[in-house]
């Protein structure tokens, strides 16, 4: 039986990757806006309980922090509906700063542990493995994000940081180092291919 899953992301970086993900593994995820429209945290609130509510199995939220962190009052709205038990059943996937941080992941060492208040300081760094990256529409298309990553990074090896980086960043919340939790969506679509 095949289980629904809605991908809820703040803009097109995130559609472009997981749509591509998508494509390649052939995964039965719907990537809902169908194309990201608004990145404020309320619009992506209001259309995590709208995929509940069309009893979707999982709806996954992508967050990017360094915008919530510029935006105090955003942050709190988030905290609030995160921590609400009516939405225990969607899955909040948080990047630190930017989802572009998941992508340089595959490329680093295994104990790196960075700090980047957004994406600007992140960005040089990420160009050094993915030589001319910009985030427009056109060099999503060109680069098709997630084959480009496998066949020039190391998936396991962003998947060992992420996990790594994680959970230091829930122990030292206070150093706020770089993170990103999608290697959580990865395992949520290897348990449902089981």
């Amino acid at each position: 039986m095949k289980k629904s899953i809605a991908i809820i992301g703040e803009g097109e970086t995130e559609w472009f990757y997981f749509e591509s993900l998508r494509i390649a593994k052939r995964y039965p995820f719907k990537l809902s806006p169908g194309f990201p429209q608004h990145a404020d945290i309320e619009h992506i609130l209001k259309l995590a309980k709208a995929k509940l509510v069309e009893h979707y199995d999982y709806v996954v939220c992508l967050i990017d922090m360094d915008r919530l962190y510029e935006k105090p009052a955003e942050m709190q709205k988030y905290q609030s509906f995160k921590n609400r038990k009516e939405n225990h059943d969607i899955m909040f996937i948080e990047t630190c700063p930017c989802t572009e941080f998941w992508f340089l992941l595959h490329f680093l060492p295994d104990n790196t542990v960075r700090r980047y208040q957004n994406y600007d300081q992140l960005i040089l760094e990420l160009r050094k493995y993915m030589p001319g990256y910009e985030k427009t529409k056109r060099y999503f298309i060109k680069t098709k994000l997630y084959d480009f990553l496998v066949a020039n990074g190391d998936l396991e090896r962003a998947k060992a940081n992420a996990e790594r980086l994680s959970a230091m960043s829930k122990t030292y919340p206070e150093d706020r180092i770089a993170y990103s939790e999608i290697h959580k969506v990865f395992e949520l679509l290897g348990n449902l291919n089981k």
